[in-house]
């Protein structure tokens, strides 16, 4: 595969491709009880040109080996970067774990094709040798490289430089320097793992805040005590001898009259009532600075203020379709088919997913589907060409809606694959909103065809 490898140019978000890859793994994670952070240098741009499928490859590659390899700990992406110039960057990504290690004697034998480090090892956690062969290609194709350092017993880290252009745009509001609702805003961050007290008090300092970091539950009780003043606090729910839930309990029965937010880092498998009901908001880990960015407002604004107001505006075009619909996500990326139908997830939707045109061909002659998302470039049946013989096969009443999905938006792309057959058009990097956006109007639609 290493010598068919090609690469795309798009534009992307290189925040929201690192928080993909790190949902793909983090159940993975969780269920081994590690935990899992990352942190990208605020002065790096928000949008890119250049592929990030394979980025998020790339990524999803070094997570997934570093999961597999922890037993205890963490594992955490840090991004820096650099111009270079004409816009250019040079994005240096490391992914750092506290597993296994690797013997000095074997590192050279890393990166090569189907060589195992060792094969106890091997027979233990499963090999790594073709991914890692790939990963290096593809950095390579990307205008860097890559490599890695290890201790045995205390942990790896992997690091990879990519070459990518920064998009001249305006940043999103969570990485403008300026924050005059949370400039001066004292927090409490209370968690014992010391990454995450590190990651998230950079974080707010950036947007101007002043923190003060506790390692447990009673050590914050002792700091509310001794009179110290937060504006709002940050509480992770596991913690030794006392968890965030009963931290938050014990600070609404000793200060009654402290009306102090508090906002739960948790991870999505330990959400219940008694935590939405004692909590402000509910964050879920890793922590990714647009959502934190987001809940300190809500937290600090209050019902009455603009940027409540603005901040549910923006929210509640994201609502779960609430129609039950039969999708089918056609689509040849493995990692993107788990990005999709984890994105399908968030809007309440299930999909059947089909790998070329051929497989989707043979989807929807077996059973109905309400709509296809349907790629554009794939091997064997590219995605006109399975539209086309969707539109030979069934009639107009009993075809199922679909929506292209391709890397490549030029001017006159949309156009196109209307003519070709399709009812509506995504790019690639789909995004949660646009998604949404067009499920919304595919149901208005069917359900339109479906009354006369």
């Amino acid at each position: 595969e290493a010598g068919k490898l090609e690469l795309e140019k798009h534009m992307f978000d290189l925040r929201q491709s690192v928080e993909d890859a790190l949902d793909l793994l983090s159940p993975k994670a969780v269920g081994k009880g590690l935990e899992l952070g990352y942190s990208v240098e605020m002065k790096i741009p928000s949008q890119f040109i250049g592929d990030a499928t394979r980025i998020r490859q790339v990524l999803v590659n070094l997570i997934g080996n570093a999961v597999k390899f922890t037993e205890t700990g963490e594992v955490v992406v840090y991004v820096k970067g650099k111009a270079v110039e004409n816009g250019r960057y040079q994005l240096h990504i490391a992914v750092k774990d506290t597993g296994i290690g690797i013997p000095q004697d074997r590192m050279h034998r890393l990166f090569q094709s189907f060589s195992q480090v060792d094969s106890s090892t091997t027979r233990k956690f499963g090999g790594t040798g073709l991914g890692l062969a790939i990963s290096k290609r593809l950095a390579e194709l990307m205008g860097g490289r890559m490599w890695a350092e290890s201790e045995m017993g205390k942990g790896s880290t992997f690091h990879f430089t990519v070459m990518g252009t920064a998009v001249a745009d305006q940043h999103p509001q969570y990485l403008q320097r300026e924050q005059p609702v949370l400039t001066g805003k004292r927090v409490l961050i209370v968690d014992d793992n010391a990454t995450n007290r590190l990651i998230v008090s950079r974080q707010v300092a950036a947007w101007g805040m002043t923190s003060m970091e506790t390692v447990s539950a009673p050590d914050a009780l002792d700091l509310l005590k001794k009179g110290e003043q937060f504006d709002l606090a940050l509480v992770d729910m596991q913690m030794p001898e006392m968890s965030g839930l009963d931290l938050a309990h014990a600070i609404r029965r000793q200060y009654p009259n402290k009306r102090m937010p508090l906002l739960l880092l948790t991870s999505l498998s330990q959400r219940d009532a008694a935590m939405r009901g004692t909590f402000d908001e509910i964050l879920t880990k890793p922590v990714k600075p647009s959502q934190l960015y987001d809940v300190l407002l809500d937290a600090l604004a209050k019902e009455t203020s603009t940027h409540r107001k603005v901040r549910k505006t923006q929210s509640s075009g994201i609502v779960p379709i609430a129609q039950p619909l039969h999708i089918l996500l056609t689509e040849d990326n493995r990692i993107n088919q788990q990005v999709g139908l984890r994105m399908l997830e968030k809007l309440n939707c299930r999909a059947d997913v089909a790998a070329n045109g051929l497989e989707a061909l043979e989807a929807v002659t077996r059973q109905s589907y309400d709509i296809v998302l349907m790629d554009i470039q794939m091997p064997e049946m590219d995605g006109v060409e399975a539209t086309q013989a969707i539109m030979k096969r069934f009639g107009e009443g009993e075809r199922p809606y679909i929506i292209a999905m391709t890397a490549n938006a030029l001017n006159g792309d949309r156009e196109a694959y209307l003519d070709a057959g399709m009812n509506d058009y995504l790019s690639k990097p789909v995004k949660l909103q646009s998604l949404h956006r067009v499920l919304q109007k595919a149901v208005y639609i069917i359900n339109k065809r479906k009354t006369g």
